[in-house]
């Protein structure tokens, strides 16, 4: 194991319908991984800053080390990728560059939240149907994303949803459950780690997810014992990980060389007995018959937090991390909050959740300095307050290596853009509309004729990738990890370019009143000439003004051999010159 990588062992849960961590096959990809090697050590592009300032009870502004604005359009072009899902316009650029970061914080700080359940409501009765579906639930994700002006919200609720998964792969995760656990994660997502790791752990879908819900104390006579999934996952993907780490990430090693594991099987045991004893939250827990409740289409049960039953609470002691041990007799909300406490107190925290949130937004290979400066801003935030997301996510987006020039990025800077980000990118920068408002993006996990990656429909709880994932070849001798590239291979890189390219082709996704439309109005207006101004264009629309020479040179043959005669021929070389930025690694690759 190196050092300053954390690999995972899977654990497949007892039960919950889905098993080990999302499989890749190294021989068949192994291929597609050397070309992929090669295009995310040459094609990544990077980003001046520091941790971050501020505490969200005052107000925020730029510290010495934090860099005022963008260095240049560019570094704003990228910045609005990292932050959110690209520039939109020149003018988002030009406003950025103008107004500086402090303004674009404080602007999405007081950003109106995208309320996922409101959606399901207001589809519910556009369409006249008792209850909202699961395809509304994965609509709104959309929704957020394409319509909300919380942008930097939704990417950092898109990134805790994969830390803090749940997926309707279990299946059968109610419309409700899903939409409100996403509310949930964008109340949080400019909040207190802690707070949001008691609204996970009590929230149904995770109950019902990691098979929490219903956990009740061990029967002997029965031969019952605690459900262990949720205690083994809040420690090994929601917090601490499997070994122990340093400040910077980096693996704590024993006299023999050996990690330093962060816990053992007598720890997953006592977090088990402590989490014990909760149900639905909507259920009257005086009754032992009401803990064990079947009827769970009922909507309201799926948006409030579960609740506890004393009865079914295993009241022992309890051995934690660390040797620290829970007295007996306490009662199931005491034992939670102390167990949730003692996970949150833990030092792993802040670098391991630290380094994912960096992978999610920034590089798939953050610097060690880049950890620590990341985790000590977790462990306080300036006024004494520890894991404070709001100035965590400021502080991931502002450092120096987010914000370098090319010739002072570290080496392997970069990350490969998620699909479904890149289809939301794309969305966004053609002002895709639908004369509903609403939309009918659905499933895109096929391989073959979409993504292979669909919000909501993760293949278990270690996510569609896992942080650590190392491709064959080229990535995996230098020691860089590429988690995107765990559902990169051949069919899905041909599967995408068949979506993007149909997407182009027929201007736009879905069907109906609902179907999104490209406005492409803007850059048929730019395609004349020798189409130097197109290409500039989806320069600062699909790569952040990053564009290499063989990109550009190949869509300016492209576009010579393609008349500029007439609108329909313009257009024409619109359509052509979209499919071929979309799979350019100058866009896939962040």
């Amino acid at each position: 194991m190196d050092d300053d990588l954390q690999e995972r062992t899977p654990h497949a849960p007892a039960t919950g319908g889905y098993d080990g961590v999302a499989g890749t096959d190294a021989g068949s990809r192994a291929p597609m991984a050397a070309v992929a090697a090669t295009v995310l050590l040459v094609a990544c592009g990077g980003g001046s800053g520091s941790a971050g300032s501020g505490s969200p009870d005052e107000p925020e502004g730029a510290t010495p080390n934090e860099p005022a604005a963008p260095s240049s359009a560019r570094d704003a072009a990228r910045f609005l990728s990292q932050a959110g899902f690209g520039p939109g316009s020149p003018e988002d650029v030009q406003a950025l560059q103008r107004d500086g970061y402090d303004a674009w914080f404080r602007g999405q700080w007081e950003a109106p939240v995208f309320g996922h359940l409101a959606y399901l409501e207001q589809e519910r009765s556009r369409e006249g149907k008792n209850r909202p579906t699961d395809e509304m639930s994965y609509e709104a994700v959309w929704q957020q994303w394409l319509q909300g002006s919380d942008v930097l919200r939704s990417r950092v609720s898109w990134a805790l949803l994969q830390i803090f998964v749940i997926s309707n792969i279990a299946p059968d995760l109610r419309p409700h459950a899903m939409s409100s656990y996403l509310d949930m994660l964008n109340r949080h997502a400019f909040g207190n780690y802690r707070e949001l790791l008691q609204d996970v752990t009590l929230h149904p879908a995770m109950g019902y997810y990691l098979n929490m819900l219903e956990s009740e104390k061990e029967d002997a006579a029965k031969g019952t014992h605690p459900n262990e999934n949720y205690a083994r996952e809040v420690l090994q993907l929601f917090s601490i990980g499997l070994v122990r780490l340093n400040p910077d990430g980096s693996t704590q090693l024993d006299a023999a060389g050996r990690p330093v594991p962060t816990y053992d099987e007598a720890v997953v045991k006592g977090y088990a007995r402590a989490f014990t004893g909760w149900s639905y939250g909507g259920l009257d827990n005086t009754q032992a018959k009401t803990f064990h409740h079947h009827d769970d289409n009922v909507e309201g049960y799926w948006s409030q937090p579960m609740k506890a039953w004393p009865m079914f609470h295993d009241t022992g002691a309890k051995t934690l991390l660390d040797g620290r041990v829970l007295p007996a007799g306490q009662t199931p909300e005491r034992d939670l909050a102390d167990a949730l406490d003692s996970i949150f107190a833990h030092p792993n925290v802040g670098p391991f959740i630290g380094r994912q949130l960096i992978q999610r937004l920034v590089t798939s290979n953050p610097s060690r300095a880049y950890v620590q400066r990341v985790a000590a801003v977790f462990a306080d935030n300036g006024h004494g307050v520890r894991g404070d997301l709001r100035t965590v996510v400021r502080a991931i987006l502002l450092d120096p290596e987010a914000r370098a020039e090319p010739a002072q990025r570290v080496a392997g800077f970069g990350k490969q853009r998620e699909p479904v980000l890149r289809f939301a990118q794309m969305l966004r920068a053609l002002r895709a509309h639908s004369s509903s408002g609403g939309n009918r993006i659905h499933y895109l996990d096929s391989s073959d004729d979409a993504l292979g990656q669909s919000p909501l429909l993760a293949p278990s709880v270690f996510n569609f990738y896992s942080p650590f994932y190392r491709p064959p070849g080229a990535l995996a001798a230098a020691g860089l990890v590429a988690p995107e590239f765990q559902i990169t291979n051949e069919t899905t890189v041909v599967g995408s370019l068949n979506f993007f390219a149909q997407l182009v082709r027929k201007g736009g996704y879905g069907w109906g009143d609902h179907k999104l439309l490209l406005d492409l109005e803007p850059l048929v207006a730019l395609a004349d000439g020798d189409g130097a101004r197109l290409i500039d264009r989806l320069d600062l629309l699909l790569c952040d003004l990053q564009m290499g020479a063989s990109t550009r040179g190949r869509l300016a043959a492209m576009l010579a051999a393609m008349p500029a005669t007439s609108t329909d021929k313009r257009l024409q070389r619109v359509r052509a010159a979209l499919v071929l930025v979309a799979i350019s690694p100058d866009h896939v690759m962040q």
